[in-house]
C-alpha cells in the first residue's frame, strides 16, 4: 500500500512538473481592465498627469518581474537519485534444498565471508573513533562520553581479536 502512495505521489509531481515546463509561472501583476469615469473636463489633465507619472515609476518595477519570471521556469535536474537504495543481490544457494549439508556448508561460507569483512572494517573503524575520543578529551567532553567511546573501541578490538583468533585457528585445521 506505501508503494502505490508513493508511486501516485511520483507520477503526481512528475504531472506538475511537466505543466509547469509548458506553462511558465508569470509573477507580472494582472493587467486591470479599463474603467469608465465620468470626470470633468478641468480633471482630465490632472488624470493624464498623475497616470503618466504612476506609469513611469512601475514601469521599472515590471520589467524587474518581468525578468524574475524568465528566471523562474522550472527545469528538471540533470541527475535525480533514485528513492530507495539498491539492496545489495545476496549470493543465492543454487543447490538442492533437500540436501541440507550442501545447505549448512554456504551459510557457513557466508558467515565466514561476513566476518572476514567485520576484521577488516573494524580495523578503520577503531582508528576513527580512537582519533574522535582525542578531538573528544580535546574539547573537554564529559568522563561518560568519554567512557563510553573507550567501552565502545574496546569491545570492536576485543570482537575483531576473537574473529581472528576463530579464522586463524580454522585455517590451522585445514
Amino acid at each position: 500500500m506505501k508503494w502505490l502512495a508513493l508511486a501516485l505521489m511520483v507520477l503526481f509531481s512528475a504531472a506538475i512538473v511537466i505543466h509547469l515546463q509548458t506553462h511558465p509561472i508569470s509573477l507580472a501583476p494582472a493587467k486591470k481592465a479599463p474603467m469608465s469615469v465620468e470626470v470633468e473636463k478641468k480633471d482630465v489633465h490632472d488624470q493624464q498627469a498623475l497616470t503618466s507619472t504612476l506609469e513611469k515609476q512601475a514601469h521599472p518595477a515590471i520589467e524587474q518581474i518581468d525578468n524574475a519570471s524568465i528566471k523562474a521556469i522550472i527545469t528538471t535536474a540533470d541527475y535525480i537519485a533514485p528513492i530507495a537504495k539498491q539492496p545489495q543481490q545476496a549470493k543465492r544457494f543454487t543447490g538442492d534444498l533437500n540436501d541440507h549439508k550442501a545447505y549448512q556448508t554456504y551459510h557457513q561460507a557466508q558467515q565466514t565471508e561476513l566476518e572476514l569483512r567485520f576484521i577488516d572494517a573494524a580495523e578503520s573503524k577503531i582508528a576513527t573513533l580512537e582519533s574522535l575520543l582525542e578531538r573528544g578529551k580535546q574539547a573537554g567532553l564529559s568522563e561518560d562520553k568519554l567512557n563510553e567511546a573507550v567501552d565502545k573501541i574496546a569491545a570492536l578490538k576485543t570482537m575483531q581479536a576473537e574473529l581472528i583468533a576463530k579464522h586463524n585457528e580454522k585455517s590451522r585445521l585445514r
